[in-house]
């Protein structure tokens, strides 16, 4: 993608032009949210939404766990997310698998922590205390470039569902942020137990209680690029 692209230009110029920052800047390649208890889809509105039972769009992260390149979960935070609607564009039910296929140029997603944990150090970097309103980690559009975003059954008109689409990030502390870096994402929802059980169309509002979101970058930085930028870097130091 094109954005892709440039931001690893934008991220040579940075480490150019301020190699401190190289040190602390990290890529972070996978993104995993446990969320609260949600209804997914608005059949009145033919929408794919995030409201808990209660009405409201702001949908708790019960579990949030951000990875770096080298293995674990780094850091682990709590907070929320929220999803303005996608338009139901088709859907269709045979061979006992229900599926939809949604789409909307203007969808976002919006991810704020409350709390961030440096799981390696056990630090905490912030907390509601010392950001009262929480910190914006993501701010993404919903990118139709790819196609359209498919929801649908694992099989034999069961209560699970699951489904992916591709985001491109317009903001946040993993975009433009200090510590924290992430390229365009794809984003894998996994709804389990949901009720109704037995879905065998979208033909009715949708509710799991044990959602989960799994955020994977299209693509990180190879090792060896990260090194160009550092050694570009040493040099200008240098200089």
């Amino acid at each position: 993608m094109e954005m892709r692209k440039a931001g690893l230009i934008v991220g040579g110029l940075l480490f150019c032009i301020t190699p401190i920052a190289f040190a602390s800047l990290k890529y972070v390649d996978s993104v995993d949210l446990d969320l609260g208890e949600c209804y997914f889809f608005d059949n009145a509105a033919q929408q794919f939404v995030l409201t808990t039972p209660t009405g409201s769009s702001e949908v708790p992260v019960d579990i949030g766990s951000l990875h770096i390149a080298g293995g674990g979960w780094d850091y682990s935070f709590v907070g929320k997310i929220m999803i303005t609607p996608s338009n139901l564009f088709w859907k269709n039910s045979s061979g006992n698998v229900a599926e939809a296929w949604f789409t909307n140029s203007s969808a976002t997603m919006t991810i704020i922590a409350s709390t961030l944990v440096d799981n390696l150090t056990s630090e905490e970097l912030f907390n509601p205390t010392t950001n009262p309103g929480g910190v914006v980690l993501l701010t993404a559009l919903m990118n139709d470039s790819d196609g359209y975003w498919q929801v649908k059954e694992s099989g034999s008109y069961t209560d699970h569902l699951f489904g992916d689409t591709h985001y491109a990030i317009t903001g946040g502390e993993l975009y433009n942020g200090s510590l924290l870096r992430m390229l365009d994402f794809r984003a894998i929802w996994d709804l389990d137990s949901c009720s109704p059980a037995n879905i065998s169309r979208f033909n009715q509002n949708l509710y799991s209680g044990t959602p989960s979101l799994e955020l994977l970058p299209d693509a990180i930085p190879e090792p060896a690029t990260l090194l160009l930028f550092a050694a570009g870097g040493l040099l200008f130091r240098k200089k």
